[in-house]
């Protein structure tokens, strides 16, 4: 056989593999159904929604404390503390993913972020009495902070309604909520002494040091979406988050303190009287609920 003939074979039997192409292989030409496979989705349409504004804590709070020093048929001196505690709205941001299921109703996943200042405001009355009464007032200004960072998983629903040309979706939810606490306040309160025949009162810095704590709450929420295209929309929410409150001791700070009077100079105020001044403060008792009023953008998978 001459290369020209083997040429040839060979080039015929290539033609033949490309002719009869995947079969030559076991497969066929036509399209394997096991392509078309999609696996089921878990939900319909899901919806992230990013938000900023305002949140709005409701503390207000007081704090009351009341001691004496010396002996009633000589000299006594007497303070009654109070101490109002209250804070202030500030910004807060927020995220959220809906996972709608057949049909309207859906499951929301979300968390909040707020830190919210404390200040208070704390006034000594003290009065002296003995061969001579004198009254007389210390003040003194505080702060501090709160923080709550809620995560909450919603039943979460929407009605669509027509305003003239554009449909708007109200939507609801509830659910509950752990919310992650932080705290620390300081101010400062009165305290008494007598010693050698003289009496007066000093202030000391008094103080709830950084605690942080979890509390299972709940929340509810409502919202409108003004939709802009099909994947984007405008959104405003109002949502309530609640916790329980939290209680805690005041630390009074001992010392050595002169007097508001200019009676006495260097009081000592040891951990004894720390201890008992602490004993006898009713307890700072903050609540960590919110209410958030927030605007942001919706993202429409």
């Amino acid at each position: 056989m001459n290369k020209k003939r083997k040429a040839l074979i060979l080039i015929a039997g290539l033609a033949a593999i490309l002719a009869a192409g995947p079969a030559v292989f076991g497969q066929t030409s036509e399209a394997d159904p096991a392509d078309d496979y999609r696996p089921p989705k878990l939900w319909e349409r899901a919806e992230i929604t990013l938000l900023g504004g305002l949140g709005i804590s409701f503390n207000s709070l007081q704090t009351l404390h009341s001691a004496e020093a010396g002996a009633e048929a000589e000299l006594l001196a007497k303070v009654k503390n109070t101490i109002h505690t209250s804070s202030a709205a500030a910004a807060f941001a927020g995220a959220s993913a809906a996972f709608f299921l057949p049909g309207r109703a859906a499951i929301q996943a979300g968390f909040g972020y707020l830190k919210a200042g404390l200040s208070s405001d704390g006034t000594a009355r003290f009065s002296v009495s003995g061969s001579t009464t004198a009254e007389f007032t210390g003040t003194a200004a505080g702060e501090g902070e709160l923080t709550a960072v809620p995560v909450y998983v919603c039943y979460y629903n929407r009605l669509d309604f027509r305003v003239g040309e554009k449909t708007l979706q109200l939507n609801l939810s509830l659910g509950p909520t752990l919310s992650f606490n932080s705290v620390l306040t300081s101010s400062r309160a009165g305290a008494v002494a007598v010693r050698d025949g003289e009496a007066d009162g000093f202030l000391v810095p008094i103080q709830v040091e950084d605690t942080t704590w979890v509390s299972l709450g709940a929340t509810a929420g409502l919202g409108l979406d003004v939709p802009l295209t099909q994947k984007l929309a405008v959104t405003v929410q109002a949502r309530y988050f609640y916790a329980e409150r939290k209680s805690f001791s005041w630390k009074w700070t001992p010392g050595v303190y002169d007097g508001l009077r200019g009676r006495l100079t260097g009081c000592a105020f040891d951990e004894r009287d720390a201890q008992l001044a602490a004993g006898d403060t009713t307890l700072f008792s903050v609540n960590p609920s919110f209410l958030q009023i927030a605007a942001g953008i919706k993202l429409i998978f």
